[in-house]
């Protein structure tokens, strides 16, 4: 049987026609069709937040806590969403670009045909998330924690997963490109997955570690 490929997201449906404007954003507010640009509203805390087939650009809802939120269709372009906690929701068909997450926490989130590209993810949150065609392009990613994450047609290309954890994750048609791969946590976690081969080289010792071999000194077989 060939090997299982990535399949790339699918693209967000956005209109042309997009209502302008700064809404407020709140619990139990939809957003349908619309265009938001520097809206500034840190700190947020809302239930049942909805997004679709909206552009936002240059937003800020750091540290926003969210409950229920679902984004659909949407493109977030450099928009700061660092330490935004959210429970439960999901994210469908949206690309996020140039924006900043760090420390952003979604656990047990649903993400499909998602794209982020040059974001800056470190210490992301996605304990026990299941994603399906989701592809990171040029992020960093350094000490993410995917422990427990369903990954399904995943792709990494060209990131810095430094520190990332892995522990307990299952990966399907999951690729890593020319990534830093330094110091993973819970390796076993990415069977299944598939890189080039100077990058499995360079794994060889942590993969190594995780099944519990050791190197033979000189002396040991002499």
């Amino acid at each position: 049987m060939p090997p299982l490929r990535t399949r790339a997201p699918l693209s967000p449906r956005v209109g042309e026609a997009l209502d302008a404007g700064a809404p407020e954003l709140g619990s139990g507010v939809r957003l349908h069709d619309r265009d938001v640009a520097g809206l500034a509203t840190p700190g947020l805390s809302a239930r049942g937040l909805e997004l679709r087939a909206s552009r936002l650009a240059a937003c800020d809802l750091s540290g926003a806590r969210l409950s229920f939120a679902m984004l659909q269709d949407c493109e977030l372009d450099r928009c700061n969403l660092a330490g935004v906690v959210s429970q439960d929701g999901g994210l469908r068909r949206v690309r996020f670009t140039g924006c900043r997450l760090t420390g952003m926490a979604w656990p047990e989130c649903d993400l499909e045909d998602v794209a982020f590209r040059g974001c800056r993810f470190d210490l992301a949150g996605l304990r026990f998330a299941r994603l399906q065609r989701v592809e990171f392009v040029d992020c960093v990613l350094r000490e993410a924690d995917f422990q427990g994450a369903a990954l399904g047609s995943v792709r990494f290309e060209r990131c810095d997963l430094s520190g990332a954890t892995f522990g307990g994750a299952r990966c399907a048609a999951t690729e890593l490109h020319g990534c830093e791969l330094d110091g993973l946590v819970g390796i076993e976690g990415l069977r299944g997955a598939a890189l080039p081969w100077p990058d499995i080289v360079g794994l060889s010792g942590a993969m190594a570690s995780a099944l519990g071999l050791r190197v033979l000194d000189e002396e040991d077989y002499a």
